[in-house]
């Protein structure tokens, strides 16, 4: 009788472990768009961003947002490096309602007006905007596959608004 129970025991003990390290369906989809996209020459990035719930404000946290990024060559002297974050209540200078600057990093005074005429027109699925000298990235919901080419395509435009 014990030893069937110590059995009984060891396979549940060795069931509940497999079933802990499987991928839940949330996970088992951003491994398909993220996968997709990295076929698609999208450069993935992990990127430590203020959080701008309330507590996040108090506290100073930081989350961790997947960028999607496409590479591209800037002149040197219109390479941009800013990052600008989608929020609620707080507005920052030169941005739209709901924008703000994830740090002390600005974009050209040339291009201010044009930024934040893209950022108002930007789709609410899309939550960070970052541009450096080496390319142009968005963090967004990462909802569907079918989503990969209006990334791409919002990239492009905030590349092209950035190059003038």
């Amino acid at each position: 009788m014990w030893v069937n129970l110590i059995v009984l025991f060891a396979v549940l003990t060795l069931a509940g472990a497999v079933m802990w390290l499987r991928p839940n369906a949330h996970d088992r989809r951003l491994g398909k768009v993220r996968s997709a996209a990295l076929a698609q020459g999208f450069k993935l990035y992990s990127l430590a961003v203020p959080d701008t719930s309330v507590d996040g404000r108090v506290g100073g946290k930081r989350e961790l947002r997947t960028l999607y990024r496409l590479l591209h060559a800037f002149s040197r002297d219109q390479a941009p490096a800013f990052t600008v974050l989608r929020t609620s209540g707080v507005a920052s200078a030169y941005l739209p309602e709901g924008w703000v600057w994830a740090d002390d990093q600005r974009v050209r005074e040339s291009h201010r007006d044009a930024l934040a005429s893209f950022l108002s027109q930007l789709p609410e699925h899309y939550s960070v905007v970052d541009a450096q000298a080496d390319g142009i990235g968005v963090c967004w919901d990462e909802s569907r596959v079918e989503q990969l080419p209006e990334v791409r395509e919002t990239l492009q435009r905030l590349a092209s608004i950035l190059s003038r």
